[in-house]
């Protein structure tokens, strides 16, 4: 058994769910299932295997709030590692290795922003030579830590400027898809302006759950509404996904019922050609299916998953030659096989279904960040380009389905019990979240690989999976984060 050790100096200071956030990945970042024990001021991890590999953890910062953040590669041994020295190395030499890659293309960085590492890794240097003190050691790890994030954003907005300059004098308007998910609950009266100004593109979930409350009952009225507006406002229409399996989504009848996988199969097909059949002609484009990939209420095995999914694909193909198909994959990063060995590896599935040349037209990446449990962990910038320059390696197009949340407190609101990793108490001030939006967002953007963006959660108001992932609040009012789409769509898109 392979074991790993980290003193954690402080850790009663930190909230307890940070350390159930631990996972280790190996060399193509893939979470191995493992067990992770709080011992005093000692975090460790055990694992059936016993190769060396990357610890990642959520870690309280002053600027940035929790974010996940990831050791270089570490051996199982029998020393104990220094957390919060390990974290440092690991975020300086993710941002070092950034700094030069990007160069190396043409990227040109900002004074500021160089000084930044290089005072980042001073702090870490100095922080090497006390190992006496590990109070101290940690204090200045903390500061190289800091230095190293605010370097980072300052990489990320600089790429995303450069970038989206370079692509607009090549392509004039970026052909990029920005695009906004509405509820059927929704009325469009009353964000109609809003959204045609900010968007090109709506996507309405017509998943059987919203279409199906009761077996055998069906009303697509409200989504009927919703298409017509998006045609008449020329806006391109994304219809899907047409299933969604995230744990809670699926109708309560086939839950409550016990429905057998053929049962289950049989309906989902059937709703997919429905859905097809009525608005064919209407959709740009179908999100045939999410959250295959993650541990299901039902306990299907791969097999039944992969079955799924084809058929899924081969159904709406058949009912629609023409529209693109896509397929999403919720939590990419796969942080759930850190807890249950029945998930899939979501790149190892997603290649699967490449492979079997089904004519899927590209995929759609699911980012519910900040979101625990059943959402991906808070990430940074440069982790979140690495993401999908790894998805973009497949060779299919890429959409990306965003909620982040604008602030960092319980929403008592929320379905389910999700709630923002930032809530979870820390002996740090808490940050702003607002430039974190706008950051990420304009990243997405800029990559090329990336053909649509899509803001997954309209509005709080109505009933929502995500805390305060909407574009507008509470009281229905607009949230900052939107005047800067829509400046981002007037700037640079059709």
């Amino acid at each position: 058994m392979g074991v790993m050790c980290f003193h954690v100096p402080n850790a009663e200071q930190l909230d307890p769910q940070v350390f159930q956030t631990a996972y280790v990945t190996g060399i193509e970042g893939i979470p191995w299932p493992c067990v992770t024990t709080r011992r005093g001021d000692q975090l460790i991890i055990q694992r059936d295997i016993d190769e060396s590999g990357k610890l990642h953890i959520v870690w309280p910062t002053r600027s940035f709030g929790n974010v996940t953040l990831m050791t270089t590669s570490l051996r199982v041994d029998s020393q104990v590692y220094s957390l919060p020295l390990e974290i440092c190395r690991g975020t300086i030499v993710r941002l070092r290795n950034q700094i030069f890659e990007w160069q190396r293309i043409g990227l040109r960085v900002a004074a500021s922003t160089l000084q930044l590492s290089e005072q980042s890794l001073d702090c870490f240097l100095n922080a090497l030579t006390m190992p006496g003190n590990p109070q101290q050691q940690a204090a200045m790890a903390q500061d190289s830590i800091e230095l190293a994030l605010r370097s980072m954003h300052e990489l990320s907005n600089a790429f995303s400027a450069q970038m989206l300059e370079v692509r607009k004098q090549n392509e004039d308007r970026l052909s990029t898809l920005l695009g906004i998910t509405l509820a059927p609950a929704l009325s469009v009266a009353s964000v109609a302006d809003a959204v045609c100004t900010a968007f090109n593109m709506v996507c309405l979930p017509v998943d059987l759950a919203a279409v199906e409350s009761s077996s055998g009952k069906r009303d697509f009225s409200a989504f009927d509404k919703q298409m017509e507006w998006a045609r008449t406002s020329n806006l391109r229409i994304c219809c899907g996904p047409l299933m969604r399996f995230r744990p809670g989504a699926l109708p309560s009848w086939m839950v409550l019922l016990g429905e057998g996988f053929e049962s289950i199969l049989s309906a989902a097909c059937a709703h997919a050609e429905e859905t097809v059949t009525r608005y064919r002609g209407k959709v740009h484009l179908w999100n045939c299916g999410s959250s295959l990939n993650v541990p299901g209420e039902l306990n299907w095995n791969d097999e039944q998953v992969l079955r799924l999914a084809v058929s899924l694909i081969q159904t709406v193909r058949r009912t629609d030659p023409r529209a693109p198909v896509l397929l999403s994959i919720d939590q990419p990063w796969s942080e759930y096989l850190s807890r249950s060995i029945d998930g899939i590896s979501p790149l190892h599935f997603a290649d699967a279904l490449i492979r079997a040349d089904l004519g899927l037209s590209g995929l759609a990446l699911e980012l519910n960040l900040n979101a625990w449990p059943d959402g991906s962990l808070p990430r940074d910038p440069l982790e979140i380009s690495r993401l999908v320059d790894r998805w973009s390696m497949l060779g299919l197009p890429l959409m990306v389905i965003l909620t982040l949340p604008s602030e960092d407190t319980v929403d008592a609101s929320v379905l389910g019990n999700r709630q923002p990793v930032g809530s979870w108490k820390s002996p740090m001030e808490r940050p702003t979240c607002e430039g974190l939006a706008e950051t990420i967002v304009r990243l997405l953007v800029a990559k090329q690989s990336v053909h649509a963006l899509i803001m997954g959660q309209a509005t709080d108001q109505l009933p929502h999976e995500f805390p305060h992932s909407g574009l507008w609040d509470l009281a229905g009012k607009p949230k900052p984060l939107l005047s800067q789409l829509a400046k981002l769509r007037q700037q640079f898109l059709s």
